[in-house]
């Protein structure tokens, strides 16, 4: 069974600065950096014409191949933890202007009886002032 390679999980600043210390520490040349960049993008030049050469089906496999390597892609969320994140926004708006004595009261209220009971209590503590 063949080993797969570990990938580092940092960012393209986080790279950025440690190619450059490597550079500063010479550990690796400028010239090596600049060798591989023209490498990658030769790379990319070919797998591009290899795609075009395979037409639609190819821009189809390549838009579905960047899309599952995107590195901060968002997911579908359900409708109930929609609805959930839509109920923390309305609560959080309604507690915002009250003070921190009421804060606690609508906290119990929301520990008690849920959240749009503690919403409807925090408008309504929020009317009376």
């Amino acid at each position: 069974m063949a080993r797969r390679k570990k990938t580092l999980s940092i960012t393209a600043d986080q790279a950025l600065q440690a190619l450059q210390v490597f550079v500063h520490d010479g550990k690796i040349l400028a010239q090596d950096v600049s060798r591989a960049i023209q490498r990658r993008e030769k790379l990319v030049r070919q797998l591009r014409s290899r795609l075009e050469a395979l037409g639609d089906e190819g821009a189809r496999i390549a838009g579905r191949l960047q899309r599952q390597a995107a590195p901060h892609v968002r997911r579908a969320i359900s409708k109930a933890r929609r609805a959930a994140y839509q109920a923390q926004g309305r609560y959080m708006a309604a507690v915002r202007t009250l003070p921190k004595s009421a804060r606690v009261k609508i906290r119990k209220i929301r520990q008690s009886s849920g959240v749009d009971a503690a919403i409807k209590a925090a408008q309504q503590m929020a009317r009376r002032k």
